[in-house]
Formats: structure tokens, C-alpha cells, sequence
């Protein structure tokens, strides 16, 4: 595949030698590094951190976004049965960190919306979900009514490799998924089992995840990019300054190593510094 890429970038694209070189050096490298897994945002994170723990510098950090981005693009368009969805990270920092938002800021997102109306309802439980949940968004799009259990309040959640998971159902989340199933009981005159749906009583998928989430954000004033992904890392980060161990929260993420839950932990030695900083006598 990567020889298929290079006749692209040389012949069809006509970039320069020495581009394509770098470029192709850079991809290579990742797909070392990946050793053939498949390529999704915990991969990156992990080669971004490898990156730091090398001292590469932000210009060849960004140059390697760059160049995955445009590596995945080639590869959707020529391969659409074999797509890849990443989000894209803007390097702008020496250290590489997920990007998070503050639970102010993610009650701003979930009560922007109320139980009115289906469309309205299911975008104010589909957050409370992504956050609540800290699931994926293919995981979110693959969860049906039949996985959760209120009773005992648990979610069965199928992550990588049709690996399922339990995840326990809040108080908060439940609440709105009881409100949220009412309304679309009678929304949806007919027997569909998948949690989250269109307008258009179709399962919904990532990229409508993404909107939703993109354009409440924008509705609500925050000034950064807000994806799914956002919501996942911030619930991991805050478990992690409340006191979660890294197994247990490499269980509710659904990692399979706990390298890479390991990257929230950068993230709560940022927290931590910036509390010493702030309330220590001798900071």
C-alpha cells in the first residue's frame, strides 16, 4: 500500500522528491510503530507521546499529522470499504495531551438541550452518554436498548474486536436515558433495536455523532474543538484526579494495555502541579 501511495503523492500529486521522501518516511515509521493494528485515535496518541519521550521536535510532529491526515484521505477515497477515522490533533504544545474540557464546561453541552422533542432529547442523552460512558463513538453508534439493564443499572458495551465490556449506568445518565427511550417509543412506530437514531429512524453514525457534538459546542459558546473523543478524555482524566486507579480505569475504558491509559496520567500530574502551585506554602 505504501508503494501505491508514493506513485500518488510523486506522479498523480507531483510533489517533490525530498517531500515524498519525508512523507513516506513518516508514514512508515507509524506503521512500524502500529505493527498492523488498525489506526484509531489511542494508536496516535501513543505515537505522539513516543514521539516526546524522542525529543522530536514540534516542526516533525506537525509535519507527521500532516502527513497521516493526507495518508488517510488517500486511503478512503481509494479504499472506502476499508476506512479510517481519526481525529485530527493540532500540535501547537511541547507535550503532547489529549485535549479536555472541564465538567462546567461538558454541563453546559448536556443542558443546552432538554426532553421537548426527539431530536433534542437524544442529543442531550447522546452526550450525557459519550461522557458518561466514556465510550468510543463506534461503540456509542452499536449500543441497542437490549444492552442496558436498569434494573441493575449496567451497560453491555462491544468495543475492538467485538470485545464487550460492563460499564456502570449513573444516576444522572439514567435519568436521561428513561426520558430520552419514552420520547422515542413514540417517535419510532416500529421495532429498531439501536439506542441512537436519525430523524430519520436510522442508526446513527459517527459523523453524525461528530456534528452533534461539534455544533453544540459551537452553540454554547466553547471556544475549542469539541469532538466525541473530547468527552472520552475528559471523564478519563477527571476518574484519574478523583482517585481511580489505572486498571480499573483501563477496564472502563476498554484498553487493552494499560500503556495506553496511561496517557491520562500526564494530565493529572498537570492537575496536580497546577494545585501544589496554586495552594502550597513553599509552591
Amino acid at each position: 500500500m505504501l508503494e501505491e501511495y508514493k506513485s500518488y503523492i510523486t506522479y498523480t500529486k507531483g510533489l517533490s522528491e525530498n517531500t515524498v521522501k519525508g512523507y513516506i518516511s513518516d508514514i512508515k515509521n507509524f506503521l512500524d510503530f502500529t505493527k498492523d493494528k488498525n489506526i484509531n485515535n489511542d494508536l496516535v496518541d501513543l505515537y505522539l507521546i513516543d514521539l516526546n519521550k524522542k525529543k522530536t521536535s514540534q516542526k516533525t510532529k506537525q509535519r507527521f499529522m500532516s502527513s497521516l491526515i493526507q495518508f488517510i484521505n488517500w486511503n478512503n477515497e481509494k479504499y472506502p470499504g476499508n476506512k479510517i477515522d481519526i481525529d485530527r490533533v493540532d500540535i501547537k504544545s511541547g507535550v503532547y495531551l489529549p485535549d479536555t474540557i472541564q465538567l462546567e464546561e461538558i454541563n453546559k453541552l448536556i443542558n443546552f438541550y432538554n426532553h421537548n422533542n426527539f431530536l433534542e432529547s437524544r442529543n442531550k442523552t447522546l452526550i450525557d452518554f459519550l461522557f458518561s460512558t466514556a465510550c468510543r463513538v463506534s461503540e456509542v453508534c452499536n449500543v441497542k436498548l437490549s444492552d442496558i439493564d436498569f434494573h441493575d443499572d449496567f451497560i453491555i458495551v462491544t468495543g475492538k474486536g467485538s470485545k464487550q465490556r460492563i460499564i456502570p449506568l449513573g444516576t444522572q445518565l439514567k435519568l436521561n436515558l428513561l426520558d430520552y427511550i419514552n420520547i422515542r417509543k413514540k417517535y419510532i412506530n416500529k421495532d429498531l433495536n439501536n439506542l441512537f437514531l436519525t430523524k430519520n429512524k436510522n442508526p446513527m453514525e459517527r459523523t453524525s455523532v461528530f456534528r452533534v457534538v461539534k455544533n453544540t459546542a459551537i452553540n454554547v459558546g466553547l471556544k475549542q474543538s469539541i469532538h466525541p473523543h473530547t468527552l472520552r478524555h475528559s471523564a478519563a482524566t477527571q476518574m484519574l484526579e478523583a482517585g481511580c486507579d489505572l486498571r480499573t480505569l483501563q477496564e472502563f475504558l476498554g484498553h487493552s494495555s494499560v500503556s495506553t491509559t496511561q496517557i491520562y496520567t500526564k494530565l493529572t500530574k498537570e492537575f496536580i502541579s497546577e494545585v501544589f502551585q496554586e495552594s502550597h506554602p513553599r509552591a
